[in-house]
């Protein structure tokens, strides 16, 4: 088994380092934009014919609400997002495009076994590339003397992580489906692009409205931000459990089709 892993970290370890600099460029970027926004925003409320946004106060005022709205909410989700997809792509399926699934499968390793340790390893490499995220920020909050909660950064990089492995078990399941990186990133896209995307927007034109609907607990982006002052009783858990569910059904078909497949 321990070979199994490596093997799969060796897989996709550029995608992994890829990943450490994306976030690290993410995360430095808007806490370098801090001083400049809350400035900009500030003119704009003193000014009686500027731009008065209802959550204008939030962000001049309260420095998590700011590390939330830009990283948790929208650039860092969406960037961590993505790097989880290809996290996920890969494993025999891969081998059979380059010739050398014949000699993985004569090894005495199941099916299963080589999808589930390359996903543990993806889960694994996911959830570091979340941590390193929470290490940039906490650097960068001190660089630039703001005050920030670490309980709230690391809640939320859970609750990311955590609604998040729906991402990974879709991922996988476009790349056994749709085999190639490009031809099942493309599908995995378009297959996300109503939930992650479309819905996201449309959900949260209903929450500035205050309606309430059943499709707030599909909408994975929102799930994954959660609340900007989250505690344990303001997660959203039914959507965690609905993420969970599809994580478990994307999972299984994955494994019925890997078991049955002929490569």
């Amino acid at each position: 088994m321990n070979m199994l892993l490596y093997k799969a970290w060796i897989e996709t370890r550029v995608r992994f380092f890829a990943g450490l600099i994306a976030v690290t460029i993410v995360c430095i970027f808007y806490l370098q934009q801090h001083a400049w926004l809350v400035k900009m925003w500030a003119h704009e409320l003193a000014d009686s014919k500027g731009y008065h946004g209802a959550w204008m106060p939030l962000g001049i005022n309260h420095y998590s609400w700011y590390l939330w709205h830009y990283l948790y909410d929208n650039y860092l989700q969406q960037v961590w997002a993505l790097f989880a997809l290809l996290f996920a792509f890969g494993g025999l399926i891969r081998e059979r495009s380059s010739g050398t699934v014949l000699f993985s499968l004569g090894l005495p390793v199941s099916r299963r076994q080589w999808l589930f340790s390359r996903l543990a390893v993806a889960l694994l490499e996911a959830l570091s590339v979340a941590c390193f995220a929470v290490v940039v920020v906490v650097i960068g909050s001190r660089v630039i003397h703001q005050d920030y909660s670490l309980t709230q950064l690391i809640l939320h990089t859970l609750l990311m992580v955590g609604a998040g492995v729906f991402l990974l078990a879709i991922g996988n399941l476009c790349y056994s489906l749709a085999p190639g990186n490009y031809t099942s990133l493309l599908v995995t896209l378009i297959v996300l692009g109503v939930p992650y995307l479309l819905l996201q927007n449309y959900m949260q034109n209903e929450r500035d409205l205050n309606k309430t609907t059943w499709l707030q607990y599909l909408d994975v982006g929102h799930a994954m931000a959660g609340p900007w002052q989250i505690t344990w009783t303001s997660f959203p858990w039914i959507a965690l459990f609905v993420a969970w569910g599809l994580t478990g059904l994307c999972l299984s078909i994955t494994a019925f089709y890997g078991d049955r497949v002929d490569y």
